[in-house]
């Protein structure tokens, strides 16, 4: 019996020997068919393209994924199961060209089929250039690993890895990354913990796709370029020049200009569904590149200097300033009066008694708080800067309002209730000047809000510090309570009458929390007879969905006009002094403005510098990194002609005198005459 057993056995895999190629094969060939099939039967879902119902853009999907999923399993199995021989080859020039092309094409599908809807939209002289790019980068990691196997796997991780990331980042900032996004990757792992994320169906089937690949790769042979040792480390040599060459020519080269590819400061998303993501990386990483303006003349600003006189005085008993920057501080109902089951700001709209207050044209959309920050203590714009430029800039960040204010006299104090390297805080505070930074572990035991420290604990805690300090005191706190997401557990207060989001509700109820500590935090400096100036704003709109934005608004993005976009970049701000003050309602301004505005209102004795930027003001009421406020009471873009554009270029020119004149620097233009 066992013995009969054992031919059975034996006949079958003598059998199977024989005829293990056809079987496979046929195998192979009726995965491939129903991979097609349920591709092909649900295009619509898969393609993810807006011309998908055209011909050309059928045609581009099948193509696709013919080759991209179907060709993937069909070459996983061909190296696993029917190719015998494995062993190390040489890679011929030809082959290298090929691979290059079949790298760099995948590594473009990779970022747009996993981020962008309209990747089927994109201009082909875009395609064309990020395959090329992608190309490159795959030429360097052969030269670099001088395995083919090594090569695909590190190159395809790297666009992968990044992809997934900047999909995340634009879901809950509104913002793609960017190359300088890098440079400040302590604050993004402080903050990414807080969200929840969902892995999509496209990233589960590149990642299949990818993992295909690179196993059948390190199954089948072992392709290399040379073998000596001589050979090796002249093509690593190689791929460092050809690495170092391509960030010179596409960072500091002008050729790259000339591919035309613009950055929308308003709608960023848009750009990278136009041009591709490849293409708006590089071009964001140029424009991150500080250069000197044209028409730059250190001795042009010195006659600016010259004719500027230092404003205020200064009176004999300084007010003490309390400046907050309270985190996605805004009240949506000022685009479209929608139903709420409660006001949301009331104590803020009450407000008019010795209040200055109205609109802030801040710089960013749903994330980059430290721009703003930037823009109200150093009053200079990000018309400059791509880049948050505390991270970038770091010790270089000396000239803000506070040392002016520290040579009258004040003491002065930095509160971010969270981690403290978050956006590089703890090198540019200290590079202002600050006398303390009080965060997180400063307010161990205090009430929090679900898990950020509250407004109120943060208000509680400068109204002790002024009963403390006998010498006038400036403090400027970020807040933290409002932060996003707004998918944690909290009782909301406000409701949403005629929409239904359960994120927007909690987010109005936190901001309907900042707006009670406010009022507490002024009806408290009301009864002190310490004399005191509050300047509140909010640093940027939230990140919210887009269906809800869109009923705001009664339009989507595409539809909205230039000057109807721009209502995402406005918060609400006042400047409030609990003895009498000159009173104005619906100003317009911006936040590189705010600082000096404050100042002015205190009746501290004001720098050249800010006696500039007030009389600035009066020229270009607002403006910032994409559009600028006119007298006409419109936003414009640059380059529309208003004759408020004119005196911009001299800003440009003065702030980088500022940040970056080092030897020839004025510092008697930025600082207090006795520096």
């Amino acid at each position: 019996m066992r013995q009969d057993v054992q031919k059975i056995i034996l006949q079958i895999r003598r059998r199977w020997k024989k005829r293990k190629t056809k079987v496979i094969s046929i195998l192979l060939a009726i995965i491939w068919l129903a991979v097609m099939v349920v591709l092909l039967t649900n295009w619509r879902m898969f393609g993810r393209t807006a011309n998908g119902d055209s011909i050309k853009g059928i045609v581009q999907w099948v193509l696709l994924w013919m080759f991209g999923v179907a060709g993937a399993i069909l070459w996983q199995f061909y190296c696993l199961f029917l190719r015998k021989k494995r062993k190390i080859k040489r890679l011929g020039v030809g082959s290298i060209v090929v691979l290059a092309i079949a790298m760099g094409t995948g590594m473009f599908w990779i970022m747009e089929w996993l981020y962008n809807p309209q990747m089927f939209t994109i201009p082909y002289q875009f395609v064309s250039l990020s395959i090329c790019v992608s190309a490159v980068v795959f030429l360097i990691f052969l030269l670099l690993c001088n395995s083919l196997r090594l090569a695909v796997l590190l190159c395809s991780a790297m666009y992968f890895i990044w992809t997934i990331a900047s999909y995340f980042v634009y879901e809950f900032r509104g913002l793609p990354l960017q190359i300088v996004d890098l440079l400040d990757l302590g604050t993004a792992t402080t903050v990414a913990g807080d969200y929840e994320y969902s892995m999509t169906l496209h990233m589960l089937i590149v990642g299949v796709i990818i993992v295909s690949i690179v196993t059948s790769l390190y199954t089948g042979n072992k392709y290399k370029l040379v073998k000596g040792k001589k050979a090796k480390v002249l093509i690593r040599v190689a791929g460092i020049l050809l690495l170092v060459g391509g960030i010179r020519y596409l960072g500091w080269s002008d050729q790259p200009d000339s591919w035309n590819v613009v950055l929308n400061g308003n709608r960023p998303g848009d750009s990278f569904y136009n041009y591709g993501m490849q293409m708006c990386v590089i071009r964001g990483a140029r424009d991150s590149i500080v250069k000197e303006p044209e028409g730059y003349s250190v001795e042009e600003l010195q006659q600016v200097s010259d004719e500027i006189e230092s404003g205020n005085a200064g009176s004999s008993k300084k007010p003490n300033i309390i400046a907050v920057m309270d985190e996605t501080f805004s009240d949506l109902t000022w685009i479209r009066d929608f139903p709420v089951s409660e006001e949301i700001i009331p104590f803020y709209n009450s407000l008019t008694e010795n209040t200055i207050k109205g609109k802030l044209l801040v710089p960013v959309l749903g994330g980059g708080t430290g721009k703003t920050e930037f823009e109200f203590l150093t009053g200079t714009s990000m018309r400059m800067f791509n880049s948050t430029p505390y991270v970038v800039l770091g010790k270089k960040l000396d000239a803000s309002m506070v040392e002016p204010l520290e040579s009258q006299g004040y003491k002065t104090a930095a509160i971010h209730p969270f981690i403290p390297t978050n956006y590089n805080r703890e090198v540019a505070y200290e590079a202002m000047g600050f006398d303390r930074f009080l965060s997180f572990d400063d307010f161990q035991g205090e009430r929090m809000v679900r898990d950020f420290i509250s407004d109120e604990a943060c208000f509680d805690r400068i109204e002790e510090m002024i009963k403390d300090e006998e010498d006038p005191l400036f403090t400027f706190c970020v807040t933290m309570q409002n932060h996003s997401p707004y998918t944690k557990e909290y009782e909301n207060s406000i409701e949403l009458l005629e929409y239904t989001d359960s994120q927007v509700e909690q987010y109005m109820s936190l901001i309907h929390e900042s707006d009670r500590a406010l009022q507490k935090l002024i009806e408290d400096l009301e009864k002190s007879d310490e004399p005191t100036v509050v300047v509140f704003f909010g640093d940027h709109l939230p990140t919210l969905s887009e269906d809800f934005y869109e009923y705001v608004f009664g339009k989507t993005d595409e539809e909205m006009t230039f000057e109807e976009n721009q209502n995402y970049y406005l918060t609400p701000f006042l400047i409030w002094a609990n003895y009498d003050i000159e009173e104005q309602q619906d100003v317009v301004t911006s936040s590189n403005y705010l600082g000096a505005m404050t100042l002015e209102t205190a009746g501290v004795e004001l720098t050249k510098y800010q006696q500039y930027l007030l009389d600035l003001r009066e020229k270009v009421p607002a403006f910032s990194g994409t559009a600028y406020y006119g007298h006409d009471g419109r936003f414009h873009e640059y380059g529309s002609g208003g004759r408020e554009e004119e005196y911009l270029p001299l800003d440009d020119c003065i702030n980088y005198n500022k940040i970056f004149g080092e030897e020839s620097r004025l510092d008697e233009f930025f600082f207090p005459e006795k520096r």
